[in-house]
């Protein structure tokens, strides 16, 4: 039996936009309902009615983003019998993830000299249904949560990399408290995560709590989309979210990244979307527009160019006359990023 009384909800948020903020509410609401106290932790502002809900609210306004001194490992992909595509989308994910660490850790300050001894953090776009509530609390009962020293979902464990999940976790506060008070500075941090080749907070927790799990602590091998049904589950990073008067509904994912076996060349994407509409992309080279047309949303596209002397590569994607999205990288920046490229298997396996 989970005991609600001995656990917090510790919700982290950085609200930029409206639909952060109502997602925010929406997952506030979600957990406050199923009768846990609420920790609300920022390193943005928010508004008036989301602190008075909150049993507790801390804002810190150490948001400066990290600057990695390596390229980080973390990516997301696609592939296929012919392409492989992998990026962090140039390198910034995880660039908040000191913020969100110092938000952690000071919701676990504060909750050790009040009643709780457990906690469950999660992000502010983690509104589950009550079939998930139900879900979630069964799978803490099953193994004592309330007695465990953490509770990780794993992301993904590849070549024996572990990447825990770290929008969605939990354990016992004392415990966690000691385990992160050795992560004071940028120094600290990047120094720990040297160890995992990788920058993100993902690979941090992977190096404190997942290289040398504790016999006491659980590492459950599931990722929380896979069983929870909530629509809404992460949609502000993964998806597009259908809310009344909500403005741009519709948004897609760009980039742009080297070749993998060459370095003259350099591919513009437009990752794969679950809808198909009509967008306008334009591309440009050194701020010189070099195409301007139509395409259709759908499949992953990818279209590859020479660096010649292009100091500056520049993608914008238009829909219904609006700009949705910009992204613009230097050379130095695209190949400094050796985890981030495109690979035409197809096109390689001709030349050779």
């Amino acid at each position: 039996m989970l005991n609600k009384e001995e656990i917090c909800v510790i919700i982290s948020s950085y609200p930029q936009t409206h639909l952060d903020s109502t997602l925010l509410s929406l997952t506030h609401e979600s957990f406050s309902r199923q009768g846990y106290d609420i920790c609300l932790v920022s390193h943005a502002p928010v508004n008036n009615d989301l602190q008075k809900a909150s049993k507790y609210y801390i804002y810190s306004d150490e948001n400066q983003p990290l600057k990695f001194p390596e390229p980080s490992s973390l990516t997301v992909f696609f592939t296929s019998e012919d392409i492989h595509y992998q990026t962090n989308w140039g390198n910034v994910m995880g660039s908040h993830s000191l913020s969100i660490l110092n938000n952690l850790k000071n919701a676990l300050y504060l909750l050790r000299h009040k009643k709780y001894k457990s906690f469950i953090f999660i992000d502010s776009d983690t509104f589950l249904t009550k079939n998930d509530h139900d879900i979630l609390e069964s799978k803490l009962a099953e193994f004592s949560f309330n007695e465990r020293d953490y509770w990780f979902m794993i992301e993904s464990n590849d070549n024996g990399a572990i990447i825990p999940v770290t929008s969605f976790f939990g354990g016992n506060i004392e415990y966690f408290h000691n385990i992160l008070k050795q992560v004071n500075t940028e120094e600290d941090y990047f120094n720990i995560c040297k160890t995992v080749n990788s920058y993100t907070l993902e690979s941090l927790f992977s190096a404190l709590f997942c290289v040398s799990p504790s016999e006491n602590g659980h590492l459950d091998h599931s990722r929380p989309r896979d069983i929870f049904s909530s629509k809404w589950l992460g949609i502000s990073t993964f998806g597009n979210a259908d809310i009344p008067e909500l403005e741009n509904k519709f948004n897609v994912d760009i980039d742009i990244v080297r070749d993998k076996n060459s370095d003259e060349n350099v591919y513009y994407i437009l990752f794969f979307h679950p809808k198909n509409e009509i967008i306008n992309l334009k591309f440009y080279k050194n701020d010189i527009l070099v195409q301007d047309f139509e395409t259709t949303t759908g499949a992953i596209h990818y279209w590859m160019f020479t660096k010649d002397d292009t100091q500056v590569w520049k993608i914008e994607a238009y829909y219904g006359g609006k700009l949705l999205k910009s992204l613009e990288r230097t050379t130095e920046e695209i190949f400094w990023n050796k985890f981030s490229f495109f690979e035409n298997k197809k096109w390689n396996s001709e030349i050779n």
